[in-house]
């Protein structure tokens, strides 16, 4: 079953805090297999003081670290007693960066979860502005015991 997270529900499920959430909406969900997120990227983002002025460019370490909320959430409704567990980035592997991303663009994020082993999960994403390809990659998320 497919559900959608408002900014506040992303809030009550992730750890980070401003200026670490980087998900501004989940438009689709489906607990432990793939997820749809939405990333503004805005010139008030705290990055672009430094990352470059003059020529602002959002981080790719950025878009990656979006991605792995996204697969942090798709893994977050797995926990025994039904509460959310805390999901940590613990591998990126192949991951390229195809076009620069600038204020004003809206990044897709796709997430699909692929083997799971042991408490890890192996994810590939893909990134999108305007239909075109931003980067991809794939992620593991960690989940520790309990």
């Amino acid at each position: 079953m497919s559900s959608a997270l408002t900014a506040a529900d992303i809030l009550a499920r992730l750890p980070h805090r401003h200026p670490f959430v980087m998900l501004d909406a989940v438009t689709e969900l489906v607990p432990s297999h793939s997820g749809t997120a939405l990333k503004n990227i805005s010139i008030s983002d705290p990055v672009f003081a430094g990352h470059f002025p003059g020529e602002p460019i959002y981080p790719g370490v950025l878009l990656i670290e979006s991605a792995a909320q996204l697969c942090g959430l798709i893994l977050a409704e797995v926990g025994a007693d039904g509460s959310p567990r805390i999901g940590y980035l613990a591998s990126v592997k192949k991951f390229r960066f195809v076009t620069l991303v600038r204020p004003g663009d809206q990044i897709r994020i796709e997430g699909l979860a692929g083997t799971h082993f042991g408490g890890m999960t192996d994810f590939t994403v893909k990134l999108t502005v305007n239909g075109k390809d931003v980067a991809s990659g794939s992620l593991v998320i960690a989940l520790p015991n309990g």
